[in-house]
């Protein structure tokens, strides 16, 4: 059966879950907080997009680089010494 009180905060939970899934971090959080929430999650989109701008690049920079690096000779096998 449960505790009743239990139950409740469950629902609340799982409505307040959705709620932030459909409209955002802090929706439930007074405005001045959800502002402060949003700015420092538009910030860390705005950083995380100028990283993989940047590992994108760097990744097409070295695959340019491999092709276009000479191949290297297969290892000679090694001569045999005589035995003295």
């Amino acid at each position: 059966m449960g505790n009743p009180a239990t139950v409740k905060r469950k629902a609340t939970e799982k409505r307040r879950k959705k709620y932030e899934q459909r409209l955002g971090p802090g929706v439930y959080l007074p405005k001045e907080e959800r502002l402060k929430v949003n700015a420092a999650e538009e910030k860390f989109a705005a950083a995380e997009k100028e990283r993989q701008v940047k590992v994108k690049a760097e990744r097409e920079a070295k695959r340019k680089a491999k092709k276009s690096a000479p191949k290297a000779a297969p290892a000679a096998a090694p001569a045999e010494q005589p035995k003295a």
